[in-house]
């Protein structure tokens, strides 16, 4: 590994440190049930990755305040506090094998997922329409933007 001489080497980064370089990005799986908790399924594809050596696997897209931020059926959810018993879960199973763990945060905007908006104006940063399904939504207001805000602090 003469050309990567650090990928094995440990990273501390703000006080977390990587056991190694080898980062997984947020990839989108379509594994969660269909309330968006954490599966088995899911759980089991993301401890494969952490087995195999991985140093930080960054958790998909995770909805933060349904149904305006979700853009799937079995997108991920973290919006009530019913779903940190599987996301805890999750963690630890990774930290168990040496992973850290973080997570992509995710408001689905004008892609947000028509089905589960029932009828409703999806909520973006403007009326462009989303290429996805071409759903055209409104500009979220102030107190719009700080409910989402707050639904992840």
């Amino acid at each position: 590994m003469s050309h990567y001489p650090h990928l094995f080497s440990p990273l501390t980064i703000n006080g977390m440190t990587l056991k190694n370089r080898i980062i997984m990005p947020p990839m989108g799986t379509n594994m969660a049930t269909l309330n968006g908790e954490v599966s088995q399924e899911q759980l089991e594809y993301y401890e494969l990755r952490a087995k195999g050596g991985t140093g930080l696997i960054t958790i998909e897209n995770i909805c933060i305040d349904f149904p305006f931020a979700s853009n799937g059926t079995t997108q991920l959810r973290i919006d009530n506090d019913q779903y940190i018993p599987r996301l805890f879960k999750l963690t630890e199973t990774l930290h168990k094998h040496g992973a850290c763990v973080s997570i992509q945060l995710n408001h689905a905007g004008a892609s947000a997922y028509a089905y589960r908006l029932e009828g409703q104006t999806p909520l973006s940063s403007s009326t462009t329409p989303s290429k996805k399904h071409g759903n055209i939504p409104r500009p979220m207001t102030h107190e719009e933007i700080y409910h989402a805000v707050e639904k992840i602090w």
